[in-house]
């Protein structure tokens, strides 16, 4: 069957809190800035975790952001959370089309991080998944066919089909950092993705992993 993969960026205030569940679905969320009641666990600035279950959002104190990446299906409506002090907004959706997922098939979905030094250029490279990345420092460029993007900021998100040929970039002046919510075929598990078109294998980005979950569609 089809799914989309939709990325949204949720504020909570630091009253706020969700007024009902969202329900359960295969989700990844990240804390961008504050710290966070996410259902029963308590995630600061900088931690992520995979959520499955129904889903609350509740201030720990301070303003906080969460960005979250979830499969669903290609016509449902975007699903937002609601409530005092919370404002919801869905950043990005796309279809997986790179990917044949009938209904039992097993796939990796994985959250992690890559750091680019300044002035650092990605030559022709491919994923096995699809994905949507969004930026926390710098500023980014990605060049493919099916979408590109000049001078991407901070918060900014793109989507990488991973069959793609890709070649990107960060500014000469400053590093870039951005995470990836990502879909792709269960024996990448624990590995760093990314195939070199060009020939000769350039050095790599910074790669921190995050959330590598086996799930059941």
């Amino acid at each position: 069957m089809p799914f989309s993969l939709n990325f949204y960026h949720d504020q909570v205030g630091a009253d706020g809190a969700t007024a009902s569940p969202l329900p359960a679905a295969h989700r990844l969320l990240y804390v961008r800035h504050g710290r966070v009641e996410i259902s029963d666990k308590t995630i600061g600035a900088g931690e992520a975790i995979s959520w499955a279950g129904p889903l609350t959002f509740r201030s720990a104190g301070e303003w906080s952001q969460v960005w979250r990446w979830e499969l669903a299906s290609p016509n449902a409506a975007p699903v937002l959370q609601d409530g005092e002090g919370v404002l919801s907004s869905l950043r990005m959706s796309r279809v997986v089309t790179s990917l044949a997922m009938p209904e039992g098939s097993r796939w990796l979905l994985r959250l992690d991080q890559i750091v680019t030094g300044a002035g650092r250029i990605a030559d022709r490279h491919q994923h096995p998944g699809p994905g949507i990345r969004c930026l926390i420092e710098g500023t980014f460029n990605v060049q493919q066919d099916a979408e590109s993007h000049r001078d991407l900021l901070p918060g900014d998100a793109w989507w990488e089909t991973g069959s793609d040929t890709v070649i990107a970039w960060s500014s000469k002046q400053i590093a870039a950092r951005f995470l990836r919510g990502m879909v792709l075929p269960v024996e990448w598990e624990g590995k760093v993705t990314g195939t070199w078109l060009s020939g000769q294998t350039p050095p790599r980005g910074t790669w921190k992993l995050y959330v590598d979950r086996v799930i059941t569609v």
